[in-house]
């Protein structure tokens, strides 16, 4: 069964486009079907006339005369005779047609009440059609008042199909402009349910992003000010949520001085190393909290930029420090993306100290296809359970067991990443490789007008 198109644009036109045809094929079709009856009639009624007009012209004159001006009278498609044509009763038509023709020919005697007239169409047997096998023959036996007698034989001609004719064309050229009509004026209605799917894609990767502009039909104003609603919304629960854990981080940060300064006058050593223990992984815990909450409230405005240079120059400054981190170019990478630099480069780094400590070294790759760049880091490591991979991506979860003995903070590290990766519209991946270690797969989508290799 074909696929219907997955465009809201293109189903509308395909629609619309299937009505019309189908609309003016039915139309063009009923009109076939009593075109040749029409077209027939009025051959019939034309006729009649003209015959009519050839025996008045002819009774005025005597007998003798008669056949002289019904042989001038003749032409192509209209035959006289003096004497009348005998018809065989089988081979005369009888139905509805018949009768309308009958009908117009008495109508156009109507002046002559005292003519007998006979008409005969003849149109099922080849036999009696001769040369005009394609029309339908029309008898006229006529007998005057005097006793004297006058045949005439015409065809009518049967209408050919539309199909064979320039209204064809026409009929053609209009359903074309009607289409190409339809699709400006689709294209028109649909722009703005466009640019609303837009703005909310734009607002996943950019919470601060302008608000939707309020316009077009009144139910996609609607939607469009609900849109803008949720995001003031969000907006002010997030600034919020930053306010409440800086206010909470402060108190805390004040409370753990004066604990120090307190552990700092015990006399017990002891006692002083293991409160300092505990005051220091404290401190740990709040910032690592706070460093997860500014990541997924930042204010950083995103902009264009080559990433590809961004993650080899993050690759290059770790290497620096002395750290086992390379970075492989996959040779289709290249290219430029719209990001918050500052932010991404925080969530790779994330995972690759998440490579470092797990697994000893990392190595980074950055690949893509039309729709996306594809960011790898990859590590040598003992791996993650396979019903863990999607667990650990969550908060505070942690697998140490599973991967080293050493600890591994507070399970914050790929919580972070993964949320500043989906709020640039991606997504973030772990993969167990097959030979052994972690692949930890970043894929961000590809921005319109990305610039090729």
């Amino acid at each position: 069964m074909p696929r219907l198109p997955d465009t809201l644009k293109a189903r509308s036109m395909l629609l619309l486009s299937a009505v019309f045809v189908l609309s003016h094929l039915l139309s063009l079709w009923l009109f076939e079907q009593h075109r040749n009856e029409r077209v027939l009639l009025a051959e019939a009624a034309d006729l009649a006339q003209r015959i009519s007009g050839i025996v008045d012209l002819a009774y005025g004159f005597p007998a003798a005369e008669r056949g002289k001006i019904l042989a001038a009278a003749q032409t192509g498609f209209l035959a006289a005779y003096d004497d009348l044509q005998s018809t065989v009763d089988d081979a005369c038509l009888k139905n509805t047609f018949a009768n309308d023709v009958a009908s117009n020919i008495d109508k156009a005697f109507s002046l002559h009440p005292d003519y007998d007239i006979r008409v005969c169409l003849r149109g099922a047997d080849p036999a009696l059609r001769g040369e005009w096998r394609d029309d339908i023959d029309m008898l006229v036996n006529i007998r005057f008042p005097d006793g004297e007698t006058a045949a005439f034989r015409a065809r009518l001609p049967e209408a050919g199909s539309l199909l064979h004719e320039p209204i064809a064309l026409y009929l053609l050229l209009v359903m074309a402009l009607s289409l190409l009509l339809a699709w400006l004026l689709i294209r028109r209605l649909i722009r703005p349910l466009e640019q609303f799917g837009e703005a909310a894609s734009r607002l996943g990767r950019n919470l601060d992003a302008p608000p939707l502009v309020e316009q077009g039909p009144k139910e996609l104003v609607q939607a469009s000010k609900a849109l803008n609603t949720m995001q003031a919304h969000v907006q002010r629960l997030l600034k919020s949520q930053a306010e409440m854990v800086a206010a909470i981080s402060h108190d805390l940060k004040s409370a753990l001085t004066r604990l120090q300064l307190r552990t700092e006058l015990l006399s017990n050593d002891r006692e002083r190393e293991g409160l300092e223990r505990v005051v220091v992984d404290m401190r740990t815990m709040v910032a690592a909290i706070i460093d997860f909450v500014r990541g997924n409230a930042s204010g950083e405005q995103p902009r264009r930029t080559q990433l590809d240079n961004l993650v080899e120059s993050l690759c290059d400054d770790l290497a620096e420090e002395g750290l086992p981190v390379s970075y492989v170019s996959r040779g289709t990478g290249t290219g430029t993306v719209e990001c918050r630099p500052v932010a991404l480069r925080r969530a790779l780094q994330n995972l690759i100290d998440n490579a470092l400590r797990y697994g000893g070294r990392a190595v980074v790759s950055l690949s893509r296809d039309d729709l996306f760049f594809y960011l790898d880091v990859e590590d040598e490591g003992p791996g993650i359970p396979e019903a863990m991979l999607g667990e650990v991506l969550r908060p505070f979860v942690r697998v140490d067991a599973s991967r080293s003995e050493r600890s591994g903070g507070l399970g914050l590290g790929l919580a972070i990443a993964q949320g500043i990766v989906q709020g640039h519209g991606g997504s973030l991946t772990l993969f167990n490789r097959h030979g052994g270690g972690l692949r930890a797969q970043i894929r961000l989508p590809a921005s319109e007008g990305v610039a090729r290799p």
